[in-house]
Order: C-alpha cells, then sequence, then structure tokens
C-alpha cells in the first residue's frame, strides 16, 4: 500500500532529520566549567609554527585547481588575513591547541587551505595565523564559558593581526577574509581595530566575513558591499537550500556588538550574493564558474565543476539549489538538514577568487589616481 504523498515527504524528513542529529549527538560541551581549567600554551606569532599560512612557505593554500583562472600572482599587490573556521570537535577542552594535530591539524592543514584560502592566491600575500580555537560545541550550545573559550580564542587572533600589522603589512592594502569561528572574530577585529581606525579603513579592501551568523541591522563600522568592486565594505552569507531545517535554531547563534556577544534570536542575517555581489539579484547557476567539490581527506584538491548552483539571497541566506545529479563531492552531515554551512566558499570557488582580483584591482587603480 502506497502512503499519500505528504505523509512519505514528513516520514523521510524525519529520518533524515534523526540520522544527522545522531551523527552530532556527541559534540557535548566540556565538563568541566572553563574557570576550573588550563588553557593551551599561547602562540608566538614571531615564530613560523605559529602561521597556517606565511609568505614563501609551501602549503596547500598554494593549490591552484583545474579551471581556476586567474591563477596564482607572482607579484601581489595587496595581502589577505585569513582568520580560519572550526576544524576542532573534539568536547575535552574549552580550546583546542594552536598547533593540534590529528583531525584538527588535518582538517585545517588540507581542508581550509586547499579549499577555501587557495581561492586568494590569486589576488594576494597569504596570511593565516593559528590560534587556540573554540571547540564546536561552545557554537552549539552558547554558555557563559562558550564566551570565554570565545573571548581566548579572539586574544590570539588580535595578537596575530597585530603582528601582521606591525611587521609585515608595511602600509599595504589588505583584504580580510574569514569563515564561520573564524568570522566571529573578523566582526570583532573590525568593531575593535579597524571601523574606527582611519588609517586601516583606508587600507581595507573588502571584508570577507562569510558563515557568519550577523544581523544585517548591526552596524559593525563598514558599509555593505553592494557591487562587485566597491571597496571598503564587508560582504556576508550563508548557504543553505530554501527548506532548511537548521533555521529553526537560529536564534542560538551569537554575534559581537556593542562591545559583547549578543545572541542574534531570529534576527535575519546579512546577504550579499556570491555570484552577482548584491543583495537583491538572482543569479542562475549558468553563471556560477566554478565549484570546488571535496574530494576528500588526503587527496588532491579536483576540477572545479561549473553550474553547480545558483543563488539568490531570501530570509537572511543565500539559497542554493542543487540537482542530485551534480551533489558529488558538495554533501556532508548539514546538507542533510538543507545547510550547506560548510561550502559556503567551495559553492562559489571562481566567483570569490576573481571578485577578490577584481577589488584588489579596482582598489589600486583608485589609489593611484
Amino acid at each position: 500500500m502506497r502512503c499519500p504523498l505528504f505523509l512519505c515527504l514528513f516520514t523521510f524528513v524525519l529520518a533524515w532529520a534523526a540520522e544527522a542529529r545522531a551523527q552530532l549527538a556527541d559534540l557535548s560541551p566540556p565538563k568541566t566549567p572553563f574557570d576550573q581549567t588550563q588553557p593551551p600554551p599561547a602562540p608566538d606569532y614571531r615564530e613560523r609554527a605559529a602561521w597556517a599560512v606565511w609568505p614563501g612557505v609551501r602549503s596547500a593554500a598554494d593549490t591552484v585547481p583545474k579551471g581556476a583562472n586567474p591563477g596564482r600572482a607572482s607579484a601581489p599587490e595587496a595581502d589577505v588575513f585569513f582568520i580560519h573556521p572550526t576544524t576542532y570537535l573534539g568536547n575535552d577542552a574549552w580550546n583546542a591547541r594552536f598547533d593540534a594535530d590529528g583531525i584538527t591539524g588535518q582538517q585545517l592543514n588540507e581542508t581550509v587551505l586547499g579549499y577555501q584560502v587557495s581561492m586568494f592566491n590569486a589576488c594576494c600575500r597569504m596570511f593565516v595565523p593559528r590560534y587556540r580555537q573554540a571547540t564546536i560545541s561552545a557554537f552549539l550550545r552558547p554558555t557563559s564559558d562558550s564566551f570565554k573559550a570565545y573571548d581566548l580564542a579572539y586574544s590570539d587572533v588580535a595578537k596575530a593581526f597585530d603582528h601582521y600589522l606591525r611587521n609585515e603589512n608595511g602600509g599595504r592594502p589588505f583584504v580580510l577574509a574569514s569563515h564561520s569561528q573564524g568570522s566571529l572574530h573578523a566582526t570583532r577585529l573590525i568593531q575593535e581595530r579597524i571601523a574606527n581606525d582611519p588609517s586601516m579603513r583606508r587600507r581595507l579592501i573588502v571584508a570577507y566575513v562569510v558563515g557568519a551568523s550577523l544581523p544585517e541591522t548591526y552596524d559593525v563600522g563598514l558599509p555593505v558591499c553592494g557591487s562587485a568592486t566597491q571597496t571598503g565594505c564587508i560582504v556576508d552569507w550563508n548557504s543553505a537550500s530554501r527548506l532548511t531545517l537548521l533555521a529553526l535554531g537560529r536564534g542560538l547563534m551569537v554575534s559581537w556588538h556593542k562591545g559583547k556577544y549578543q545572541a542574534v534570536g531570529l534576527k535575519r542575517w546579512l546577504c550579499v550574493n556570491p555570484l552577482s555581489w548584491d543583495r537583491k539579484s538572482e543569479t542562475s547557476a549558468s553563471k556560477n564558474a566554478g565549484a570546488l567539490p571535496f574530494a576528500g581527506l588526503g587527496k588532491p584538491v579536483p576540477a572545479l565543476r561549473r553550474g553547480v548552483t545558483g543563488a539568490r539571497c531570501s530570509r537572511g541566506r543565500a539559497v542554493v539549489s542543487i540537482p542530485s545529479a551534480k551533489r558529488e563531492g558538495f554533501k556532508d552531515v548539514l546538507t542533510k538538514l538543507g545547510s550547506y554551512h560548510n561550502l559556503d566558499y567551495a559553492l562559489f570557488y571562481d566567483s570569490v577568487r576573481r571578485n577578490a582580483v577584481a577589488r584588489v584591482h579596482a582598489f589600486v587603480r583608485r589609489n593611484k589616481r
């Protein structure tokens, strides 16, 4: 006997969600309160070991996937300071060692550098600090202990940024880029180090604070980018399908605003379309010249794929739609719930790569006049 369509769909969604929840069930926070723990040793940013990417030192960030154009810049006119997302999925400590090995280090050194940071090697010298990142569970169930873990992680990021400015920047224009946890720290960095400093604002080309739960009503001190070559502005998007169950949990998300961490509740998040670079256009998949599928840890970064998905901003998220025939390499536990958070950059790899180059060129042209 065949079940009614609505009942079949409902049963399918429940089973789908149950499978995803089962895979996330062990992500409970550490049992020991933050103040009763000993934080791991702090990184010394004078040492190369404190940096995941440093100019002239080979890493996965130097990768140029087949089909990527332009290629790696030989004499970049700008820098990128990239704050990496969470790769620490354990719950034995509130913050990971900055030099963590195992899966935490492998995810950073392969996935983040190869699939995210590498898109900036066409425009910029690259600087990616290691830091004592907060555990993923601190974001799933935010508490006062979670805020302390965020603070510790941010203190490292701020020190790394100050070291870069004092010793490496030399007045060069720069891009600020980040993802997920890194974008929480980036929005705080903008408010505390950049927005109110005229010299810094003059050098900032663009801030890609991707995957941040940043309400569109929050003023972080920078205008929202409205075109592909506007500079001195901020960009954010969170990728999701049209119907996403994770939207129900967005009230738990946190952002830095007015000097403290604040739950964003049901406020609509900022969304700039990563294909059109404005907030209103709907862009078809035919305009997406290259998404980067995930091949797996320990495997070479694959070639870009054309036409995987379009994008449009709706209800605070970048809505994507990937046909079943094109989903290989673009699915994980979160996509079962309609969230493409882990693929925020990869789905639009070619577009972000070209856009970073375009904004750098626009910035340089304007400042030569």
